[in-house]
């Protein structure tokens, strides 16, 4: 009996171990409020439920060029925010200034050119299935990085002194680097489903913004200074009077040109809608149901006529009875038989008049019975063509 015990002991321990570790494989992701999670470094995420509180923020990091997310079951709060914005260019380096002055009677260096600007990242493309339970507000964010701006062009060097030569120019400044160009916004697809007591009171499009224009493209290098020509001076004249001659200074440098700016990202395409089989089944269960209305319709019908029917064929006994009765009378009274024979006509095309009343009455319920049988057959075809329609693109999606 212990040993029963004992066996039973350890299997109640493996059950509790196994539910246990059934209930945390769960793989849930919850956001508290005000808070922001970064998530892993993984082009395709899956949630068995994704909690995001009021002004929770889900980052997809840096580098990560697409993202595939799905969650069965999602609850997003107010101002909630998914950011995967490219990142912005890096500004290109500053042209080299030319420092001091140049040789005696060389003409000042010129300055270095700007380095360009980086081109900024695409915005990640968003691939999301979701299921929706609660729905408050969510900014997606997927704008390509803006452009780094081109670097400046560095000052012209000083002409060199002169003496016994002419007076030498300033460099020229260098050209200013381009911009780089904005990066493209992502691509992002969101296709949600629309779970039982779902709070989305109103159409979903109206509570989701997304953000993926084009990144703006980066500023342009300004261009460099020329620098600034020999000054000018007297110098002795190798006459006998030893006269002073003005001799005047070099000219300065030419500026550099300036960069050009970068171009701006292209705005990347967005696409909310509701799940293909969500949006089936709910126009087949409009179907469902305007076919039930009709029937529920046409059976009252019937039923009101069938109760017009059987009023009239009471109507048509109790008449005939009276007939009878009346016919009863006279010959029990002895009336002559042409009273008789009158009473035995009108009986007869009482008779008449009611079996044809009966006659359309019931042609009226054959005609009702056969249109509702077409119309239920039309909408029968209707809602199996759907669900037809429902299982095919079903399966062209998972062969894609």
């Amino acid at each position: 009996m212990s040993q029963v015990v004992l066996g039973m002991s350890r299997i109640l321990s493996a059950l509790l171990v196994l539910i246990s570790t059934m209930l945390h494989a769960e793989n849930v992701l919850h956001v508290k409020a005000g808070d922001t999670f970064e998530l892993a470094a993984q082009p395709v995420q899956s949630f068995d439920r994704l909690i995001l509180e009021d002004r929770a923020v889900l980052l997809v990091p840096p580098g990560l060029k697409q993202l595939q997310l799905e969650a069965a079951w999602v609850e997003l709060g107010e101002d909630v925010k998914i950011l995967a914005r490219g990142e912005d260019g890096k500004p290109g380096a500053p042209g080299q200034d030319r420092e001091g002055q140049a040789e005696e009677c060389q003409g000042g260096r010129r300055g270095g050119d700007g380095g360009h600007g980086t081109q900024g990242a695409e915005g990640v493309s968003l691939v999301m299935a979701l299921g929706i339970a609660r729905l408050g507000s969510l900014t997606v964010n997927s704008r390509g990085g803006d452009g780094g701006a081109g670097g400046a062009g560095g000052r012209g060097q000083q002409g060199g002194p002169f003496d016994k030569c002419n007076a030498q120019p300033g460099g020229d400044g260098g050209a200013g680097g381009d911009g780089g160009d904005g990066g493209n916004g992502g691509q992002v697809s969101i296709t949600y489903r629309l779970l039982p007591g779902h709070d989305a009171v109103d159409a979903v499009n109206n509570r989701v913004v997304i953000q993926n224009g084009g990144g703006q493209g980066g500023e342009p290098g300004a261009a460099g200074e020329g620098g600034a020509g020999t000054e000018g001076k007297y110098i002795n004249m190798r006459t006998l009077t030893g006269n002073r001659k003005w001799m005047a200074g070099g000219d300065e440098g030419q500026p550099g040109s300036a960069g050009k700016p970068g171009r701006d990202g292209v705005k990347g395409q967005a696409l909310v809608q509701q799940d293909l089989r969500d949006r089936m089944d709910a126009v087949i269960q409009t179907q469902s149901a305007q076919v039930t209305a009709l029937k529920d319709q046409l059976v009252a019908r019937l039923a009101e006529e069938k109760r017009q029917v059987e009023v009239a064929a009471k109507q048509a006994i109790s008449s005939l009875e009276a007939q009878v009765s009346a016919l009863q009378n006279n010959l029990d009274s002895a009336a002559n038989q042409t009273s008789v024979d009158q009473s035995i006509a009108d009986i007869q095309g009482k008779l008449a008049r009611q079996a044809a009343r009966l006659d359309e009455l019931s042609a009226k319920m054959e005609q009702s019975m056969s249109a509702m049988q077409s119309q239920l057959d039309a909408l029968s075809k209707q809602v199996k063509g759907l669900d037809g329609r429902v299982n095919s693109l079903s399966g062209s999606e998972r062969n894609q």
